[in-house]
């Protein structure tokens, strides 16, 4: 059985997020990405540095980091 397992870093490590459903764990990362996102401004280089991808995302807001990953563990 899979098991994935959302963690996500502000200032710190928050709560994890586990599901046996990719789809529900990686729409979650998707909406806190959008979310964080919303009518912020970025310059050039932090626009460089934010993504949205199959399996983590990262956004860069005025020289803060905001990463997510998911992780898939086999039990």
């Amino acid at each position: 059985m899979k098991i994935f397992v959302l963690c996500s870093y502000t200032d710190g490590l928050n709560d994890p997020v586990v599901s046996t459903d990719y789809e529900k764990i990686y729409e979650h990362m998707k909406r806190s990405y959008n979310l964080l996102l919303d009518g912020v401004s970025q310059i050039e280089e932090e626009k460089e540095n934010t993504y949205l991808e199959a399996y983590s995302a990262q956004a860069v807001i005025h020289g803060d980091w905001m990463e997510w990953r998911i992780s898939e563990l086999v039990i």
